[in-house]
């Protein structure tokens, strides 16, 4: 009783303290100023390249809350290659790519992604609480033609992050959503090379703890995956056990709220809310 009453303390805590973490910065292009805050992406050929295996993780791919998802072929979705540039205070030693837009027969030109506001072969992902400002600094995939990323909640067109044509020089973008808690997707007309993206009233709770990460344990929206076969608990926010198992767990039967994932023998967690 005395464990499952701490358990229950230690989640109440852990909610209130990562509500008051608003803003959720993504540190595409290994800024070493955001090093304490946002961990680098690795260098890789492709995010997702792999098979599913331990440490080798296929899509979808969640790195420190953004979920990078893209088809089996895009194995170059999420590809991070050395790319030195500098934007403000800011100084990115990488860039990460997007490789090709988010649906079939997009265009250079095309001004919003049409019918296709939920994309369908590469994309980013993410929950916000409600209103939202989203933030990117990157630049076109080529450098004759400007490029945009779509911002949508898969069913409407929220925004355009614009990349200019030009010498390859880093651009800034801004689109605001306006709504409730929501998943929002970010992806391309082309291709676009992204050092930072960022987000207010993310939801934090879909956060992927890093070590727990680096461990294989991750949450994709629907499953707990754990790609090393760890013994792993899942427990609500009462501190109640409703799940325990070697291998990945189906959320789709969870109730609504917020849950915490445990690895047997440590004291490291995973937060996530459906």
């Amino acid at each position: 009783m005395k464990k499952t009453l701490l358990l229950s303390a230690m989640i109440f805590m852990a909610v209130i303290a990562v509500n008051a973490q608003a803003t959720k910065v993504w540190n595409l292009g290994g800024d070493p100023t955001l090093a304490a805050t946002s961990a680098a992406f690795p260098l890789t050929s492709g995010i997702g390249i792999g098979d599913g295996t331990t440490g080798n993780p296929a899509f979808p791919v969640n790195i420190n809350g953004l979920l990078i998802t893209g088809l089996a072929t895009n194995l170059n979705m999420g590809g991070v290659n050395a790319s030195p540039k500098t934007f403000g205070s800011y100084s990115f030693a990488n860039r990460f790519q997007f490789n090709g837009a988010g649906y079939t027969g997009a265009l250079p030109a095309d001004v919003t992604p049409g019918t296709f506001n939920m994309p369908t072969q590469r994309y980013l992902s993410f929950k916000v609480l409600g209103n939202s400002t989203i933030y990117a600094i990157g630049v076109t995939g080529s450098n004759a033609s400007a490029r945009a990323l779509f911002v949508t909640d898969g069913t409407t067109f929220i925004g355009k992050l614009d990349f200019p044509a030009g010498t390859g020089l880093l651009n800034d973008a801004t689109v605001n959503y306006t709504g409730p808690a929501a998943t929002l997707y970010v992806f391309g007309n082309s291709s676009v090379n992204l050092c930072l993206l960022s987000a207010t009233n993310y939801d934090i709770h879909t956060a992927v703890n890093a070590v727990l990460a680096d461990k294989g344990v991750s949450f994709n929206g629907s499953e707990v995956l754990n790609t090393k076969g760890l013994d792993i608990d899942v427990y609500n926010v009462l501190g109640k056990k409703v799940a325990t198992s070697k291998t990945n767990i189906a959320t789709t039967n969870f109730q609504k709220g917020i849950y915490v994932v445990r690895v047997t023998g440590t004291n490291d967690s995973l937060k996530f809310s459906i």
